[in-house]
């Protein structure tokens, strides 16, 4: 059957970065020169019924937010608790109780309300989703209904292996909310720019100069059955490079994973976070992995010490009340207990933020930053304060030519 000439032809999928990429393909290209107020409203197809995404904010709105902020930390309660030293002896901080009342309650709605936005996308017909405008041609299959039933509810659990049904493209144009939820919740967008968490983030990194990398939904139901052990790579030739000191590591263009838990979770069988201080020194994405607790005392975990106290590893099962945030350096091991029945749902957010390399000054390009937020952010339609954040989605000298997060 001839292809609908109301369609482009079949194009090669959207680079990670395609603002710091040479994007050729001529269907790409015109993503890439639309109005951002056309493929901001590609992204928000009408059955999502958001009329308050951030995506879709006018100047006003921005101002409103700028004016209207609360604060969503007890910064005495961060202050007394974290210690650049420690944090980056350990690979991360753990901070219990930080957020306010107020916060962990608006918290609490707006992942919520981000989840049934991502549910309300798997429920509804793809075919109302203009293809088109987010640079390919509408899918050929779907997903099946055991793959839309099983990803209800929760995160990461849309099949993501290829493009086939159009799930990658709905991901990295974020039109699944729990790919870059802040642009989908105000409270969430408020989280991301908030001078709290910017301060927060520059406390961690040990920067003035701080970025954006991603943010996420994860949403872990009853029956999740846990998250195998692993570490995230850096890029910049800053991975699976061999043991580094403190020095040498604080100099890397590092990330710092925050996790957010407005409801927290018990140590056990709670959904809740492992992880292992001093891990993020051996700088090991590729082999710091295991399926299980087991496989990794008896793996890679066995006789290791911590490169500057000498203290055996071991993992540590935490257990945090609610309004509590973990931070942590990318490539320290972390994984996460499985979820009983009969429990209630976990709730967090992830934001990344990450900073420059000390000895080049460059950034590393993000891990997901949607098209239209780097268009946006080039093309100077934000406020000053997000257009700097995303200022890696676009700027190529920023990242010294680097088009994709893993280059050396």
């Amino acid at each position: 059957m001839k292809e609908s000439a109301s369609y482009p032809k079949s194009a090669p999928a959207m680079p990670q970065n395609p603002l710091l990429a040479d994007v050729s393909d001529p269907t790409l290209a015109q993503v890439l020169r639309r109005p951002t107020c056309e493929l901001a409203q590609a992204t928000r197809p009408a059955f999502l019924r958001n009329e308050q995404s951030p995506v879709q904010w006018s100047p006003r709105d921005w101002e409103q937010l700028d004016a209207n902020r609360k604060d969503i930390f007890d910064m005495s309660a961060v202050e007394a608790q974290f210690d650049d030293g420690c944090f980056l002896r350990d690979g991360g901080a753990v901070l219990r109780e930080v957020m306010t009342p107020k916060a962990v309650e608006a918290w609490t709605e707006a992942l919520k309300y981000g989840q049934q936005l991502n549910d309300r996308l798997l429920t509804s017909d793809w075919g109302k989703i203009d293809w088109e405008c987010l640079g390919r041609t509408p899918p050929t299959k779907s997903l099946t209904a055991d793959e839309i039933d099983n990803a209800l509810g929760g995160s990461q659990k849309v099949p993501q292996s290829d493009d086939e049904a159009g799930v990658k493209t709905l991901r990295q144009h974020s039109v699944f909310a729990e790919y870059f939820p802040a642009g989908h919740v105000p409270f969430l967008m408020n989280v991301l720019t908030h001078p709290q968490m910017l301060q927060l983030q520059r406390m961690c990194l040990g920067s003035d100069e701080i970025y954006f990398d991603h943010n996420q939904l994860l949403t872990r139901l009853p029956g999740y059955p846990g998250g195998a052990w692993h570490s995230h790579r850096i890029g910049g030739g800053a991975d699976n490079c061999g043991v580094a000191s403190l020095s040498e590591y604080q100099a890397q263009p590092n990330f710092n994973l925050t996790l957010c838990y407005p409801q927290g979770f018990e140590a056990g069988d709670d959904g809740g976070l492992k992880i292992i201080r001093g891990s993020h020194l051996f700088r090991d994405p590729a082999g710091c992995r295991a399926a299980t607790d087991e496989e990794m005392q008896e793996g890679w975990l066995a006789s290791r010490v911590h490169p500057t106290t000498s203290e055996p590893l071991q993992i540590e099962y935490l257990s945090l009340p609610p309004g509590s945030i973990v931070c942590c350096l990318s490539h320290a091991a972390h994984a996460v207990a499985p979820k009983a029945l009969g429990r209630e749902p976990r709730w967090c957010s992830l934001y990344c933020y990450k900073k420059a390399s000390d000895v080049s000054s460059h950034i590393q390009p993000p891990h997901s930053v949607p098209p239209v937020w780097a268009m946006k952010a080039q093309r100077g339609e934000l406020p000053a304060v997000l257009t700097e954040l995303f200022r890696p989605s676009y700027d190529k000298e920023l990242t010294g030519g680097r088009t994709d997060d893993a280059q050396p």
